[in-house]
């Protein structure tokens, strides 16, 4: 969810480096930034392992992955968002943030949220949580009120849904640029939307259910009343702030290696033509 560049070749002393600290860092900092690129950078090597294709053999298949882990690596994608968010959340709303999540309950709900983000990349814990949830909403149980409420306050489906189509179309522009000669689905821009936009109901409904899945499994040990504070810091003026913040961090981020992806691919596939 975020270290600065170096623009000028100056040498400071170590207690004027703390001191130029931002705050928008510290709040990267307090949602465990570091860890959820971590995380971020294994799911992409897992889940991008197979575009290698099922002929790939074992020597190609660990260069790709070693390709996947670096091009999703935390310390090369970590300073582009933590400046992207940066950009985007003002002082006040950041102190206002950092106030709530670097609290003892800010920290618990980010702990558990990334508990809930690893043990979901099981697909039948994913399918076991989603169905405990549907069960509880067909019951009409006050906890999936509160989620719903939460999920609508956060806009936490169309804003994934059109991140995951964002990052869709910059791989397929990926895959494009690194085969100039369309030898292989040279794609035109207006196809490359067309075929995006194909797999929106599709995207939709799985965005859905992870997300239901997710905050079911992740904030039932959270009270009643940590909940209703959790929702009350995301209506307020720099919860908004923060989410837009985040959403656009990581469009940037996801966009970016989904190019670089798809390029890389498309390069390694021409190779193996050769």
């Amino acid at each position: 969810m975020r270290i600065l560049a170096v623009l000028f070749a100056i040498v400071l002393p170590l207690s004027a480096l703390a001191q130029t600290a931002r705050t928008s860092d510290l709040v990267l900092d307090a949602l465990q930034l570091e860890q959820l690129l971590v995380i971020l950078r294994d799911e992409a090597v897992d889940s991008g392992a197979e575009l290698a294709g099922e002929d790939a053999g074992a020597r190609v298949l660990e260069g790709w992955r070693q390709t996947l882990a670096g091009l999703n690596a935390p310390e090369r994608v970590g300073p582009m968002m933590r400046d992207t968010f940066a950009d985007a959340l003002s002082e006040e709303d950041a102190t206002a943030a950092l106030a709530f999540f670097g609290s003892d309950i800010g920290q618990e709900l980010v702990a558990l949220e990334m508990s809930a983000r690893q043990a979901l990349n099981d697909p039948e814990v994913e399918a076991a949580v989603l169905s405990r949830f549907e069960a509880q909403a067909s019951a009409q149980a006050p906890r999936i009120a509160a989620l719903e409420k939460f999920i609508v306050t956060n806009d936490l489906i169309d804003s994934n849904v059109l991140g995951a189509l964002n990052a869709n179309a910059a791989f397929l522009q990926g895959m494009r640029e690194g085969d100039p000669d369309g030898a292989r689905d040279g794609l035109s821009d207006d196809e490359i939307l067309s075929e995006v936009w194909l797999q929106e109901p599709e995207i939709r409904a799985s965005t859905e259910d992870w997300v239901r899945a997710f905050l079911w499994l992740a904030y039932q040990p959270v009270s009643e009343d940590d909940l209703a504070r959790y929702i009350a810091f995301s209506e307020s003026g720099a919860g908004q702030a923060l989410n837009t913040a985040l959403f656009r961090a990581f469009d940037t981020l996801f966009v970016r290696t989904s190019y670089q992806t798809g390029k890389a691919l498309s390069l390694m596939l021409a190779a193996q033509e050769i």
